[in-house]
């Protein structure tokens, strides 16, 4: 009996030991914790980060990308800008993309600034219209800004029904600071334009087209040219001057660096045309009439050289064309336009 004791009493401890064992064993293995792993992540390599969005549209008038098709066909704006000495220095004018200096009575120059899909808080000062400007306005379909003006351009708006915005109609898009003295000192945005042209509806669906581009940065065959100066009289001076870093020209004023009154940033031009025409006086105002109808011949710059051009004009409404002597339409760099209509009594200076 008592070895019968025993023996269970043995038994009894065999199988509590197998079960301790097995406890012991399932417990050092549940602390072996086993942590998943994330799922991998591809790499990004600083070419991919750097990748530009790629531009599905172009400006008509820049050759430039454009990313989005809305901004891509909104409507040319052309603004008159006034040019005299207490307008200097001028506002917006780096954010235009073809801007034209043209003659006015009495020898000075104002400019009409074409912008598109480059904003600017601040344009101007803003002046009054000539026939002229009427017509270059046109040939980009733009909205044409101005403050009053001569009486054959006021008809001109009026009978060719040109779409206009007004200081003297109390367009509501204008602004007078108070740093400077009238007239020079009216002002305006392209916000402010583009939601009085909302309003009034004289926005297109249309992308604009003017000129035609190289894909890549070209060297026109022509004459190594690093500076040029027209003078249009004593200080009315306009110049340009090569870079051969940036490969684009510093617009002069005077032999001096032109900037906008804003940023302080210097006036860089990709592309110059110099059109030259016959002016007369037509009043005893001293007012002129500009020959920009027919034809005539002029220069194009661009990349650090310069060719002969001729250029042709239809009609008012017409464009104009531009093409070398071998009668080939000009290839212009993507960027910005400066045009300069320059009269027979003016004279042209060309650098090597």
């Amino acid at each position: 009996m008592y070895k019968k004791k025993i023996a269970g009493i043995l038994i009894i401890l065999i199988i509590a030991g197998i079960i301790i064992s097995g406890c012991s064993k399932k417990a050092k293995t549940s602390e072996t914790v086993e942590v998943p792993s994330e799922e991998p992540t591809a790499a990004i390599t600083p070419a991919e980060e750097a990748t530009p969005t790629p531009s599905l549209y172009k400006c008509g008038l820049t050759g430039m990308g454009i990313v989005d098709e809305y901004t891509s066909k909104l409507r040319p704006i052309a603004v008159v800008i006034d040019n005299q000495a207490s307008a200097r220095p001028q506002s917006g004018l780096t954010s235009a993309e073809i801007v034209y200096e043209m003659p006015v009575e009495g020898s000075i120059t104002r400019y009409l600034a074409i912008f598109h899909h480059i904003e600017a808080d601040k344009i101007g000062p803003v002046r009054s219209a000539r026939p002229y400007f009427i017509d270059k306005a046109m040939e980009s379909n733009a909205v044409f800004v101005h403050c009053g003006g001569s009486p054959q351009a006021l008809d001109d708006i009026k009978n060719l029904k040109i779409a206009a915005l007004n200081d003297l109609k109390n367009d509501p898009c204008f602004w007078r600071a108070v740093d400077r003295s009238a007239p020079h000192n009216l002002y305006t945005s392209t916000k402010l334009m583009r939601e009085v042209m909302a309003n009034s509806k004289l926005e297109n669906k249309s992308a604009p087209e003017y000129f035609n581009f190289s894909e890549e940065f070209t060297e026109v065959d022509g004459k190594k040219t690093s500076q040029i100066y027209i003078t249009y009289q004593k200080s009315y001076k306009a110049g340009y001057k090569y870079d051969e870093n940036d490969k684009r020209y510093y617009r002069l004023i005077n032999d001096e660096k032109q900037k906008d009154k804003e940023t302080g940033k210097e006036i860089k031009v990709d592309n110059i045309i110099i059109e030259k025409v016959k002016a007369k006086v037509i009043d005893d105002v001293g007012r002129l009439e500009i020959s920009n109808i027919g034809k005539g011949s002029g220069f194009f710059m661009t990349g650090g050289r310069l060719v002969e051009i001729e250029w042709s004009k239809n009609s008012r409404q017409g464009k104009t064309t531009y093409k070398d002597l071998k009668g080939n339409e000009i290839k212009l760099n993507k960027g910005n336009v400066w045009i300069q209509i320059v009269p027979e009594y003016a004279s042209i200076e060309i650098k090597e």
